[in-house]
């Protein structure tokens, strides 16, 4: 089962793959899981090599790329939903002129909606 994906882990850990040639979907969960295996392997990490082996023979039996897909795309329309909220919170704050300190507050979870909104769409990438 790890000989199956050994090359590609090889291949990206060489420096060979670029950008275009990296895994996306399943093949990145999996190569991100052996390259952690191999980590833990390294260190001795008992406890991890058995959750990530645990981990890894999930993704090989029940990871499709179609359905990763759709998940992440339905995690970034609800990022995207909750940023949307945040941003009308903010404006409605303004609006009603609230104090400095809760618009600050407004903002931050504006800019934090933002970081989760752009964290979901990179893993939509993958």
């Amino acid at each position: 089962m790890f000989c199956r994906y050994g090359c590609l882990i090889a291949l990206l850990c060489s420096g060979i793959a670029t950008a275009e040639d990296a895994p996306k979907g399943c093949g990145a969960k999996l190569a991100a899981i052996e390259a952690q295996l191999i980590e833990a392997k390294a260190a001795g990490n008992q406890n991890k090599v058995n959750g990530l082996t645990t981990a890894l023979e999930a993704v090989v039996a029940d990871c499709e790329d179609d359905a990763l897909y759709a998940e992440r795309l339905a995690k970034v329309e609800a990022k995207q939903a909750k940023l949307v909220e945040r941003q009308n919170e903010l404006s409605e704050a303004i609006a009603s002129g609230q104090s400095m300190e809760k618009i600050s507050r407004k903002r931050q979870k504006v800019a934090e909606a933002q970081a989760e909104l752009h964290q979901a769409e990179a893993e939509l990438e993958q």
